[in-house]
C-alpha cells in the first residue's frame, strides 16, 4: 500500500552536506529523492536521500504538499539545510524527510508523481521506479 517514487539526489553522497573552508552554508534540497504514499495512513513521506553530519549539519526546515488531479497525487517538497563549514564534521548519517498528508479524495488516485517521475499507485505492491 506504499508507492516510492526515486529521484536524482544532486546533493554530496556518502559525507553528507558539509564542505572545507570558514562559515556557514545553506542548501536547498527541492523534489529530490524519495516518495512514499501510505494510502491507509493517508500520507506521504520524502526520503531526501541527504546524509547529515550531527556535529555540523542543522534542518532549518523540511515540507512536503499534496495535491490531486485527474487521478495523479502530485507531490512537493523542500529542505533546507544549514552547514557549518568551519570544521571536521562526523561522518554519522542523519536522514532528512518529510511527511504530509493525501490531499481529500487521495485514496481513489492511481498515480503518484513526484520529481519529474509518475508512477501508477498499487494497492498491495511496493513500487521503486527502477531504485
Amino acid at each position: 500500500m506504499r508507492a516510492l517514487l526515486p529521484a536524482l539526489v544532486l546533493s554530496a553522497v556518502g559525507g553528507g552536506l558539509t564542505a572545507c573552508g570558514g562559515g556557514t552554508e545553506t542548501t536547498t534540497l527541492r523534489n529530490e529523492g524519495v516518495a512514499c504514499v501510505d494510502l491507509a495512513a493517508g500520507t506521504v513521506e520524502i526520503d531526501f536521500n541527504t546524509c547529515l553530519s550531527s556535529s555540523c549539519d542543522t534542518l532549518v526546515s523540511s515540507s512536503c504538499t499534496a495535491t490531486l488531479s485527474a487521478g495523479t497525487i502530485t507531490v512537493e517538497a523542500e529542505a533546507v539545510i544549514e552547514s557549518d563549514t568551519t570544521g571536521d564534521c562526523t561522518t554519522d548519517c542523519g536522514f532528512t524527510s518529510a511527511t504530509c498528508d493525501l490531499p481529500e479524495g487521495g485514496e481513489q488516485a492511481s498515480t503518484l508523481a513526484y520529481a519529474g517521475v509518475s508512477e501508477a499507485l498499487e494497492d498491495a505492491a511496493c513500487t521503486d521506479g527502477g531504485a
